[in-house]
């Protein structure tokens, strides 16, 4: 019996020894399988590129004109001013180039700019029932200005300036309509491609690498102009013509900007 016992576990023993022959050692994991694949690495976002824009917003400033004649008082120098204010919308195009932490960039936008706004000459307010008044109004604007910014992280702190035109009209009128009129009658006008220079600054913010939101405030100032009309008695007799002159047109604009990047 005792041999019967130890012939059957001598049997197995062999038989085991021989499965384990016939099917090879155990095959090692390979490093695809212990290893997991990474992530493909997303692209730096920075602000180096073309792009384009739409921007909206208001500006508010003040308008002067000067009666170099005398037309109202007889006297050359009257001057008088007043506020102009009004909306301002159009689109963007420029170009950023980042190096570290410092960007540069060149930037052009154009589009609808209204200023508008009147003002009663003060020497006409007081003396002659208020019917002599200059009036400003304006539609296309550009400007072309450099950019210098400060990059931290996704937002960007920048100064602007460069140059603005706006397609400026200046009119000084006299027509009565206050029902106190002088003894002329005056309508002088001129409109303008008007430049002059804008500065400012602002913060834009980076968000998923190609768009950009900015809220900017530029300083502007026009240059004078200079205009002409023929005044009548009246009467209707021609009573000669006036020089004027628009001084220098200036004021401020405040807009947030929508930008794609390429």
């Amino acid at each position: 019996m005792k041999q019967l016992i130890r012939l059957t576990i001598l049997f197995c023993a062999c038989a085991a020894l021989a499965l384990t022959s016939v099917a090879g050692p155990e095959p090692l994991p390979s490093g695809k399988e212990m290893k997991q694949v990474a992530p493909a690495p997303l692209p730096e976002c920075n602000w180096t590129g073309f792009y384009i824009g739409l921007n909206v917003g208001g500006q508010w400033g003040h308008s002067e004109d000067r009666d170099l004649d005398g037309y109202s008082t007889r006297e050359e120098g009257n001057t008088w001013g007043y506020d102009e204010s009004g909306v301002i919308a159009g689109g963007t195009i420029g170009y950023n180039y980042q190096w570290n932490w410092l960007v540069l960039g060149i930037e052009g936008d154009g589009g609808y700019m209204n200023l508008e706004g009147d003002g009663v000459s003060r020497f006409d307010a007081r003396f002659l029932g208020s019917d002599t008044h200059g009036k400003t109004d304006s539609d296309f604007y550009t400007t072309i200005r450099g950019r210098l910014g400060f990059a931290w992280g996704h937002w960007l702190f920048y100064a602007t300036g460069g140059g603005i035109g706006v397609n400026l009209t200046t009119r000084v009128i006299d027509n009565c309509d206050t029902g106190a009129c002088g003894d002329q009658l005056i309508h002088a006008d001129t409109t303008d491609f008007n430049w002059g220079w804008t500065g400012g600054g602002g913060i834009e913010y980076m968000f998923g690498c190609h768009w950009t939101a900015k809220a900017e405030y530029l300083r502007y100032q026009l240059d004078d102009q200079n205009f002409s009309g023929a005044a009548h008695f009246s009467d209707g007799d021609f009573a000669g013509r006036f020089r004027f002159t628009g001084i220098g047109t200036e004021g401020n604009i405040v807009r947030a900007g929508l930008n794609y990047k390429f």
